[in-house]
């Protein structure tokens, strides 16, 4: 499979958000797998630090919402968070086809960050990664890309502007992505290099007056041939219609973050 951080853009590519939830919970072993399974281009996880410094993929802070236990993720360690289970959420936006008494016990486990990484490899998916935090978790996270050989087979995304030169200050040269982008951060995005932008527009039909640097922009498409013009890659929310799709191939974006399709 061909990366886009290294390979530049052939098609737009189905990314995973949080794994592919139709075939199990949220950033659990079970959607990864499946994931992997279906060759999706990518797998979109969220990495958070334990107790005992070690990462896990869970997307709260806390446990509450999407496993059995309760707490926050950083008052447990690794040991104790293996004890838990995932737990079927987001079930108004996923349209699941599992049978979540079928899954195995270990499929239910909450993801170490090897987990994760080992399955990206051995699928040939991207490892797409959301920071939501630092405190170790990027230096931690640049030694297990090189120890699992995904070097340029990565994006390192987070809505956190200051993580994402974190990263790129650590050494990071994977593409970056910034969550939820606002017109006036492409600069930002030139100045840190190899980097790509999601814009918050959920209806791809969305009536649009931009300016940056002197260019007017005043629909979805011309927005995203303004970013290819600069080098950069971009996407907007989650596709998970046929409907959406077909819209998002039209606007040419690099890449398609769902909830539903592979």
């Amino acid at each position: 499979m061909c990366c886009l951080c290294s390979c530049g853009v052939v098609a737009p590519r189905f990314n995973a958000h949080r794994g592919l939830q139709p075939f199990g919970p949220e950033n659990s072993i079970a959607s990864f797998e499946a994931a992997a399974k279906h060759r999706v281009w990518a797998i979109e996880t969220d990495f958070r630090l334990t107790r005992d410094s070690q990462v896990v993929c869970i997307h709260d802070a806390t446990l509450d919402r999407t496993t059995d236990g309760t707490g926050k993720v950083r008052d447990h360690t690794l040991a104790e968070l293996r004890g838990f289970r995932v737990r079927p959420v987001n079930t108004k936006t996923v349209r699941r086809q599992y049978d979540y008494e079928a899954l195995s016990d270990r499929q239910k486990m909450i993801p170490t960050m090897d987990e994760y990484f080992g399955i990206c490899r051995k699928g040939g998916c991207v490892a797409f990664v959301e920071l939501k935090e630092d405190g170790g978790v990027i230096a931690l996270m640049n030694e297990a890309i090189r120890r699992h050989k995904m070097t340029g087979r990565c994006v390192i995304s987070s809505s956190n502007r200051a993580l994402l030169r974190a990263y790129r200050e650590s050494g990071g040269k994977e593409l970056i992505h910034l969550i939820f982008g606002k017109i006036e951060d492409l600069d930002l995005l030139l100045e840190l290099g190899n980097a790509a932008v999601a814009f918050n527009y959920p209806d791809l039909g969305t009536e649009i007056h931009l300016e940056h640097h002197g260019q007017k922009i005043d629909s979805l498409k011309e927005l995203v041939d303004y970013c290819h013009s600069l080098g950069l890659k971009i996407c907007f929310r989650a596709v998970d219609t046929q409907e959406d799709l077909e819209k998002s191939l039209a606007l040419g974006i690099d890449y398609l973050p769902t909830n539903n399709l592979w």
